[in-house]
């Protein structure tokens, strides 16, 4: 008797289980495909996952969210791509790959617009982002719920130091496909590699380029220290982006979980920033322990800056007019 017993009550048990998990699936309304592109140990991951905890939580399990990582989806401009037809509900991209879609949001692109981590807070959390966030669903169909940042961008390559921009003579620069960028390293003298972020490190890796640009959070989380030596502190462009939901998801859901997935996007943001905030310093670090030899850029004051930012008037239309430029500026400063 008691050897039938102890099977059937963990047979009863496990039905239990499954009823329960049965009930919990079909008790959501609404489910969330959210593409990441980037690896598990990223910083999109990071906020995905605890948009997902808090959106679980707070709908009470009215929306499910389910992530797939590592760019199962495809490519960050395939996942803007997406959200804009609700192919896929959500992601987080660079900012970059949302410009070719809505060119206002180019801005926050343009080099050496943020000077400093407290500039770029200061206008992320100001109504500005509000009225650019109208112009960003007119023109690409996504509404973006909250911005993520990574850290400002450094370059790595693996053939010589760089430290002025002439430097950078002979290298193969992947630049993500974004013209305020392939414009700023061309105003450095380089013929920059447009390439998709999911190709990099194996055309790093088999030397079809020699270099790239990114935060140390994400050259570590991508392991660039396996293909890359040297690393340039040049900060030229605060890395952001896009929390971006499909504009026709969100009109589906009811006024209610609107304001939930708002508010767990905003809960994830913050999470986010402070998360890369203490990862930076040890990312970089981590860099320096495989191998990769760290230098500050010489003559940022004459050449790399100036040159860089020669290349702002090229975009003044694009991205809204000078006066848009003069108003991001007046916020940082206040």
């Amino acid at each position: 008797m008691k050897k039938a017993f102890v099977p059937a009550i963990a047979v009863l048990f496990f039905t239990f289980l499954v009823a329960g998990s049965f009930s919990t699936a079909i008790a959501a309304e609404f489910t969330i495909k959210y593409a990441v592109s980037s690896p598990d140990t990223s910083f999109h991951a990071e906020f995905a996952r605890k948009f997902k905890e808090e959106t679980e939580k707070r709908s009470d399990g009215r929306i499910q969210v389910n992530i797939y990582g590592g760019g199962q989806l495809g490519s960050e401009q395939d996942n803007v791509q997406g959200c804009s037809t609700n192919m896929i509900q959500m992601s987080t991209v660079a900012v970059n790959n949302l410009t070719p879609f809505a060119p206002a949001v180019g801005v926050l692109t343009l080099p050496y617009i943020m000077p400093d981590i407290e500039s770029a807070y200061k206008l992320l959390s100001d109504p500005y982002m509000d009225s650019l966030n109208d112009e960003i669903i007119a023109k690409s169909n996504v509404r973006v719920l909250s911005w993520l940042i990574g850290g400002y961008r450094v370059l790595t390559n693996s053939k010589q130091p760089v430290k002025v921009p002439a430097d950078m003579d002979g290298l193969k620069v992947r630049v993500p496909k974004n013209e305020i960028m392939l414009q700023t390293y061309k105003a450095w003298g380089v013929n920059p590699v447009p390439m998709a972020w999911t190709e990099v490190f194996n055309a790093l890796q088999q030397k079809v380029i020699d270099a790239q640009d990114n935060p140390h959070i994400v050259n570590t989380a991508s392991k660039f220290y396996e293909v890359q030596k040297y690393i340039t502190d040049i900060h030229y462009v605060l890395w952001t982006g896009p929390c971006m939901m499909s504009e026709q998801f969100y009109q589906k859901l009811p006024a209610d979980l609107q304001a939930v997935v708002k508010e767990a996007a905003m809960i994830a943001a913050k999470h986010e920033w402070e998360w890369v905030a203490e990862m930076e310093a040890k990312a970089l670090q981590e860099c320096i322990d495989n191998g990769m030899i760290f230098m500050k850029p010489e003559k940022e004051d004459t050449e790399w800056i100036p040159k860089a930012r020669s290349v702002w008037p090229n975009f003044y239309d694009s991205v809204g007019g000078k006066e848009a430029v003069d108003k991001v500026l007046a916020i940082m400063e206040k």
